[in-house]
């Protein structure tokens, strides 16, 4: 696929606006003085976040009518766990939402559609070497086959020329800030904590994690929505690898907080491989340890940002 879009005029549409990636990718936005229109299930006035529940066609429709919406960045979702333990609700707003929102989209001719896509439609055995997009998809969970089946039919749409359609499998992402999650490590990594409480990180310390910053997944979402051009319909977030040990010890170090692990037997999924985006949108991924860094000075009135 080779997309060309100037993305410069209308609305941009972001669901899910405020969740975890959402709040960032806002700020990023509006600090480009972008036009956008943030949405979620619970709205939020103080950051001009507005409610729309997309398993609801007037909600959506709403949306379309009172604003010439360009480019569509789709980041709402429930969760891994809260899909597990609600399938049903999970596959309405997953699947039914998602839809809709592509149906819509479609119809009011927006020019191109980012979906938050996940690294775990590649299923959760994998090789001990980092996937690729060339790599099958074959996810084994029903969080990851339902960002699979949006994948499915964003690419459909696209190769008929309805919209342009463009996915970004996410890694796991770390970050302070995270309101919703269960797995509060990877905020707390970054947070201030009691020096007598400790970080529990729930992998054996041979597993292996590929870790992207929430600022740095923004700075993708950013870059598929003004690129003029876009070669492919997936994309791996560029992430850092690390051994669960070597996250440990680098934690103990910078930060000073003890970091308990799980048992032994416990994987983390699959490997990162996101050389396409660095390849083709000459993208520099900021390490961990500088984030890290970065947080360190300014707890400490030096300067530096996370």
């Amino acid at each position: 696929m080779n997309v060309s879009s100037s993305n410069n005029d209308g609305t941009i549409l972001v669901t899910g606006a405020g969740g975890h990636i959402g709040r960032t990718l806002c700020r990023l936005l509006r600090e480009a003085q972008c036009q956008i229109l943030a949405v979620d299930l619970h709205p939020d006035e103080t950051q001009n976040v507005r409610r729309c529940d997309l398993r609801l066609a007037s909600h959506v429709s709403a949306l379309f009518r009172t604003h010439p919406i360009r480019t569509v960045i789709h980041l709402a979702g429930i969760l891994p766990s809260a899909f597990q333990a609600d399938p049903l609700t999970g596959a309405d707003v997953n699947l039914g939402g998602s839809v809709e929102l592509m149906r819509q989209s479609a119809a009011a001719g927006v020019q191109r559609f980012i979906f938050a896509s996940s690294m775990s439609v590649y299923g959760s055995l994998r090789p001990q070497r980092p996937v690729t997009e060339a790599d099958a998809a074959a996810p084994d969970e029903i969080y990851g086959a339902s960002k699979r089946a949006v994948e499915l039919i964003g690419e459909a749409l696209s190769k008929k020329q309805i919209l342009e359609f463009v996915a970004l499998r996410i890694a796991r992402v770390v970050g302070p800030g995270a309101k919703k999650t269960s797995s509060p490590w990877r905020s707390q990594i970054f947070e201030a904590l009691p020096q007598s409480e400790s970080i529990s990180i729930p992998f054996a310390s041979h597993a292996v994690l590929s870790l992207v910053h929430i600022e740095d997944v923004a700075r993708m979402l950013f870059i598929l929505t003004k690129a003029a051009a876009i070669n492919n319909s997936v994309y791996n977030t560029p992430a850092e690898i690390l051994e669960v040990k070597q996250l440990k010890e680098l934690l103990e170090k910078l930060r000073g907080i003890r970091v308990e692990l799980g048992p032994e037997e416990a994987g983390a999924g699959p490997i990162c491989d996101g050389c396409r985006f660095v390849r083709e949108f000459n993208f520099e991924l900021r390490e961990l340890r500088d984030h890290l860094l970065g947080l360190h000075q300014t707890d400490h009135g030096r300067t530096g940002r996370v």
